[in-house]
């Protein structure tokens, strides 16, 4: 267990936000919230849950505590012919999980790979990305009650997961931390290549091989990141700022009679249409609108991005602005991917 006051959240914020916490504690077991609520001062104050900042814009400092879990140890806890069952500590880094699963010729999680954050944070946001999201290969997450320590254990079923949500984003925001994940693994003979996304499957085609391999996928997902969306580390965003939104197919079919193009989208197992945030960014004009040294992101309309000084607000505006004129458009709400602080 770690505390830390005054603490500066720059480096723990990929918006590269100037923002402070009151008090940042970092917790590796389930005592360590037995003995921070003792504390009179630290209980006092509201607790605020993060990981790494990926999926966070600050807009002020936060007056409390900032909670993270370190906890980043990995075991096998089952194993059969055809899979495994690794159970991982919410505080590893998402991206070296993947990696290590590919490494060990593992299908799963590959398609997921080059996304910023914790594994803590996968099933809160239950992260998506070229046709498969963390639901898919969860099987068990392990939690710890903030206000007393209790541990409490979620079997896949019982996470509400949703499209980017949970049942931690929702109900359980900021009263559970989450400790460990578990998540059911193909190895590489019982496995397949999920080539449901275009751009992927094109990607892996230019390779010519019959026998596609976890680390092929991972490759082919990190060069499309990388060539998409805009490094964190050389310009401040959080990813996809928006969610993709999901209209009716009788809506739907009122706005493409306006146009003389199709407009890209999805049909949703309950016969809804998902259509592509970046698109109505684009088409509306909205990837052109600046706020102080905030932006659209040139790389990609989903991205807003720190030009270098912008501050919380600025980001927070631009989204507004951004939001305004997709609804003057196309009359659609775009809602924050985002979380707001």
């Amino acid at each position: 267990m770690h505390i830390q006051a005054n603490f500066p959240l720059i480096d723990l914020n990929t918006f590269r936000m100037k923002a402070k916490a009151r008090y940042v504690v970092e917790v590796d077991k389930q005592s360590d919230i037995r003995v921070l609520r003792s504390d009179p001062k630290l209980a006092s104050l509201p607790w605020t849950i993060m990981g790494d900042g990926s999926n966070i814009l600050f807009t002020h400092d936060i007056e409390g505590v900032v909670v993270r879990c370190r906890y980043s140890k990995l075991k096998i806890v089952k194993e059969d012919d055809e899979g495994v069952w690794l159970s991982v500590g919410a505080g590893m880094n998402w991206h070296a999980l993947v990696e290590y699963t590919v490494d060990q010729g593992w299908w799963g999680l590959e398609n997921l790979a080059y996304i910023p954050g914790t594994v803590g944070a996968a099933p809160v946001q239950n992260i998506g990305a070229y046709g498969a999201e963390a639901r898919d290969t969860i099987t068990r997450v392990q939690a710890l009650n903030i206000f007393d320590g209790e541990r409490i254990e979620f079997r896949n079923n019982d996470c509400a997961f949703g499209y980017r949500t949970s049942i931690f984003k929702q109900e359980y925001q900021n009263r559970l931390l989450l400790h460990r994940v578990t998540f059911r693994l193909r190895k590489c003979h019982a496995g397949q290549a999920n080539l449901v996304y275009d751009p992927l499957k094109v990607a892996v085609q230019a390779l010519d091989k019959s026998d596609l391999s976890p680390r092929d996928i991972f490759d082919a997902v990190v060069a499309i990141r990388k060539k998409r969306l805009p490094d964190p580390n050389y310009m401040g965003n959080a990813g996809s700022f928006f969610k993709n939104p999901v209209i009716t197919s009788d809506y739907f079919d009122s706005l493409q009679n306006e146009y003389t193009t199709a407009i890209p989208h999805h049909r949703t197992l309950d016969g809804q249409i998902k259509i592509p945030a970046a698109w109505l960014i684009e088409r509306s004009g909205a990837n052109q609108l600046t706020e102080g040294r905030a932006a659209v992101s040139d790389k990609h309309a989903l991205v807003l991005v720190n030009l270098g000084g912008a501050t919380g607000l600025d980001v927070l505006k631009l989204a507004h602005k951004v939001q305004d004129q997709v609804m003057y458009q196309f009359g659609i709400h775009l809602e924050p991917e985002v979380n707001i602080l």
